[in-house]
């Protein structure tokens, strides 16, 4: 029976390998026809309202230069960053005008031209919501190119074409065209760049019109001349029987407004354009990388007779779920009537058609000559604006609410306790109400959008019974604080989610309106039919490995120890200039934690990147990788990098890695906060704990940084940035290590100083140890936090309701004889190394070197969060990099401010332990109570003990 058993499975395995072989190999990809190409083009200058050459322009602070002759155009002003332009305007009556520039972007670091307009004195845009003015790119012309059967991704160019612009609303919820309010006769306008710049031919101002809504659009161009749109079916196209149907495959765009906007990859149905069940086919643009409001995309196609016509798209969008996502269209650059300016597409799990279409389901009909035509789509929030602006208000007054409270009760309220909130806090009772109604009005209006009870509408209705129920029984709220507050940071979860505007696009068609609509998805038996070729063609492709072959014949293997998404980001700027500019291949795997094992058995890379420095340096004690310092370009590379960046990947006066990143603490604080209580941001320790008593005296507290300990961390992170110690120690004028490497310096009298204000922190003022950052900050309960800057990502990500209330600045620190404040502190990192065994060392370096150029970093830091967002955003250890980043000009001073002070720690064999056992005596003096000085002392002999011991070990010269 048994022997049976097996071989049925045996048959069974064998029919079903038969079955997918044959299945793979009878397809037969199509042809897809390559696309027209069409060239960028520049603007028009436009011929109604009221133009205002830049010549006009006073150049108020001085340094504007009038170009005489710039990119085809004379008489131009040189917008420089800093730089202001001001303009005194005409105008024949009062009103609201629309502004419109006519600009060329001048050669900078690829980001959007930030400025800041001020309309007769009144200031329109600032840092945290600048006014812009984007740049235009285009993917790179030709075939696209393969690797492995597999398409690569065309490189993304700048289109040097002057360009005229509307200027938009600023800030994420700003919806249309700016609206100024003139007066009659004389105005100023005046226009400040922040960031980037640009040559100005014009300014244009026009008077602000409402568009017509769809019925007065149709009857409009009736009267102007057009056929009925109840006669729109004589539209027939090529022929006269047959309906007309454009496809424009979206991935083919004219123009988009950001690089990021990158063509995609979807194998997810076999109808998708162009498609391959297991090899990767350029055949889709949108998705996570287009959905940040004011990112547009064109697209430019013919149309054969003058007549009426539908639009729609192919889309996929299962991101946003029970909710649509929203889209802004332009034709020719108009917007023909208001129901443009929120074009929805619904949430769906698989691939839908949208005729784009009023409620009703009937598709507009455009009016469209004969000839070429250009289709614009801007991600906008739409009908969903109003609704999530107000909820960012009301999160934002909740958290202050839900502050209040906690100035009353401590953050962990006694439940046996009478608070008297409603006699403490007389208004709550009031304010609870308020809010509860704006909360149900704004679920009603979800419901009422979406058609159906949606995530956000629930959890609105969640949090309005609990205030309800606040205000029938307020002795309940101290007992009930903490559901409030996740509660509260549901809603905020929320709203990040509906300010995310994802949509991908197969393509979009052009159709006369008797057409039919398109399908959307395969039948049953094509869908089947891919998912096993799909399986089956699984077998043959890893798509961990991302190989590329260079022209040259010489090949390098690189290992990234991130996420896919950033291995994705790393593959295409490989394929777009590194292979390119060299002509050597390279094989990029996405790997885990297993690189010391790896190459212990022989099988490592021979270049890895983002190498944590304990890594890096257990490799390079035990012979493994290859000093860099001595290859040609190294010491011109080094230059781009801070001082102290190499320490900790230096042993032996060899260098064996290459920064990636240096992660460093920063002081975080609300602004809104402190200014409640009085309290200036502190620039030393002594204010730091001046302030304190304040706090505590309203149960808020400051956060300082501390992390428990892992044994990963403890070989991996290194010392300088896991808790607050090598900081102090630093500051008070000492440091880890002796100058000859050989042991510690804790046994010194500054060393016992820092230990004592670190644990007093904790022993006499009660700081929080373990605490959630993040939300501490959001909700107020802690006004100053010390930690990595990468605090700043989550916050701008994840806490949108205090944009604007808080600020970044270097950390505080001791104050010196000559009136400075030395900050100095430690850092931990990441870098790039080459394995000691490579063959093709050559090869290996040159890729280095090109990774490690500020070119390169900026590119890769400004696309990661093109693909991520703002949590994507990095900080390169390469200097010159940070400019070209989307780091604001003021985030970029306090962060080079600090940077300038980091003192990194060099990397001992053993020096494991020291992070292991000054970790021991924290917990010993904290927890149990000893005594500061002899703890500290007695855990420092062993890490002294450990120290010489592998330097024993690892034949250090005693």
């Amino acid at each position: 029976m048994k022997k049976k058993w097996i071989s049925y499975t045996v048959i069974s395995l064998l029919l079903i390998f038969i079955v997918c072989a044959a299945t793979v190999s009878s397809y037969k990809e199509k042809r897809v026809d390559p696309p027209k190409t069409y060239e960028l083009q520049d603007a028009e200058k436009p011929s109604d309202g009221f133009l205002f050459s830049a010549e006009q322009a006073l150049q108020a602070d001085g340094n504007a230069a009038t170009l005489t002759e710039h990119g085809g155009r004379s008489g131009v002003v040189e917008w420089l960053e800093g730089t202001k332009l001001s303009w005194t305007v005409m105008m024949p009556e009062a009103g609201e005008y629309e502004l419109s520039i006519g600009y060329l972007p001048l050669a900078g670091k690829g980001q959007p031209i930030d400025f800041t307009l001020a309309a007769n004195g009144e200031k329109i845009g600032d840092e945290f919501a600048p006014l812009e003015l984007a740049r235009v790119y285009y993917d790179e012309p030709g075939e696209l190119k393969r690797s492995g059967g597999n398409e690569i991704w065309p490189k993304q160019l700048e289109g040097g074409v002057w360009q005229l612009a509307t200027v938009q609303a600023p800030g994420e919820f700003g919806d249309g065209n700016l609206r100024l309010s003139l007066k009659q006769g004389s105005n100023t306008i005046e226009l400040e760049s922040l960031r980037e710049q640009a040559a100005i031919e014009y300014i244009h101002l026009a008077k602000a019109e409402a568009a017509p809504d769809y019925s007065a659009y149709k009857a409009d161009a009736t009267n102007d001349g057009a056929d009925s749109a109840a006669d729109a079916n004589n539209v027939k196209g090529q022929t006269s029987d047959e309906p007309f149907l454009l496809t424009i495959q979206a991935e083919n765009a004219f123009a988009k407004s950001d690089a990021g906007l990158f063509p995609t990859v979807d194998r997810t149905s076999p109808l998708t354009t162009p498609y391959h069940p297991y090899q990767l086919r350029i055949n889709t643009i949108g998705a996570s990388n287009w959905d940040i409001p004011g990112q547009w995309i064109d697209w430019k196609f013919e149309v054969p007779e003058d007549g009426w016509y539908k639009i729609g798209a192919r889309y996929h969008q299962s991101k946003v779920k029970g909710m649509f996502v929203s889209r802004k269209m332009e034709l020719d650059g108009k917007r023909l009537f208001q129901e443009m300016d929120a074009l929805r597409f619904p949430y769906v799990l698989d691939w839908a058609v949208n005729e784009l279409g009023g409620e009703d389901g009937e598709p507009y009909l455009f009016y469209l000559t004969k000839g070429e035509h250009v289709l614009k789509l801007e991600v906008t929030l739409g009908d969903v604006t109003e609704t999530a602006k107000e909820v960012q208000d009301i999160v934002y007054d909740l958290n202050q609410i839900y502050r209040n409270i906690v100035m009353v009760t401590g953050m962990n309220p006694d439940p046996y306790r009478d608070y008297d909130i409603d006699k403490t806090i007389p208004e709550l009772p009031k304010l609870f109400r308020e809010l509860a109604d704006r909360m149900q009005a704004e679920a009603d209006r979800l419901d009422a959008m979406s058609g159906q009870s949606g995530t956000g509408s629930r959890t609105l209705r969640i949090l309005v019974r609990q205030l309800e129920s606040f205000i029938d029984r307020p002795d309940g709220i101290p007992k009930r604080l903490a559901n409030f507050k996740n509660n509260v940071a549901a809603i905020a979860d929320w709203l990040l989610t509906i300010k995310q505007q994802p949509l991908e696009l197969d393509y979009l068609y052009v159709a006369s309106p008797d057409a039919k609509k398109p399908k959307a998805e395969a039948g049953l038996a094509a869908r089947a039919t891919h998912e096993i070729r799909a399986f089956a063609g699984s077998f043959l492709q890893n798509y961990d490995a991302l190989e590329a072959e260079g022209e040259s014949g010489e090949s390098i293997q690189v290992w990234i120890g991130l996420g896919r998404d950033q291995a994705y980001v790393l593959k295409r700027m490989i394929d777009e200039s590194f292979i390119p500019e060299t002509g050597i291949g390279v094989e990029l795997n996405l790997v885990g934690t297993s690189l010391v094992t790896a190459v212990m058995a022989g099988e490592g890379p021979d270049v890895n990147l983002f190498t944590s420095r304990g890594d890096t340096m257990n490799l390079a004690f035990r012979g493994a990788l290859e000093p860099l310092d001595e290859w040609q370009g190294f010491d011109s590379l080094k230059n781009e990098f801070k001082n102290s960046a190499f320490v900790p990947y230096e042993y032996g006066n060899r260098i064996y890695g290459i920064p990636d990143d240096q992660e460093f603490f920063m002081m975080f604080y609300r602004k809104d906060v402190l200014g409640e209580l009085g309290i200036e941001p502190p620039q030393t320790w002594d204010d730091v704990m001046k302030i304190a008593p304040i706090l505590q005296n309203n149960n808020m507290g400051i956060g300082l940084p501390y992390e428990n300990l892992d044994a990963f961390q403890l070989l991996t992170k290194g010392i300088g940035a896991l808790n607050l110690y090598p900081t102090l120690l630093m500051q008070n004028g000492s440091g880890i290590y002796n100058e000859e490497q050989t042991g510690t310096r804790l046994h010194e009298p500054e060393a016992f100083k820092a230990f004592k204000q670190w644990t007093d922190f904790y022993n006499l003022y009660d700081y929080a140890l373990y605490k959630d950052d993040l939300n501490r900050f959001r909700t107020g309960e802690m006004p100053i936090v010390i930690s990595s800057y990468k605090l700043y990502t989550r916050l701008a990500a994840a806490a949108p309701e205090i944009t604007g209330t808080w600020a970044m600045a270097p950390i505080p620190g001791m104050p010196q004889s000559d009136g400075s404040i030395d900050r100095a502190t430690g850092a931990t990192g990441t870098a790039g190394i080459m394995l000691k065994d490579t063959k093709n060392k050559e090869a290996a370096w040159k890729f280095l070197q090109w990774w490690n150029s500020a070119e390169v970093q900026a590119q890769f830091v400004n696309e990661l969060e093109n693909e991520m967002g703002v949590l994507g955003r990095r900080l390169p250890a390469n200097t010159e990099a940070i400019d070209a980043t989307r780091w604001s000009r003021a985030d970029q001073a306090s962060l080079n401010e600090q940077w300038d002070q980091v003192t990194e720690i060099p990397e001992l064999p053993g020096g494991y332990y020291t992070l292991r056992n000054l970790d021991n005596a924290f917990r010993e003096t904290v927890f149990q109570k000893r005594n500061a000085r002899e703890t500290l002392f007695y855990w420092n002999k062993d890490i002294n003990d450990e120290i010489e011991r592998k330097r024993y070990e690892f034949g250090v010269e005693q």
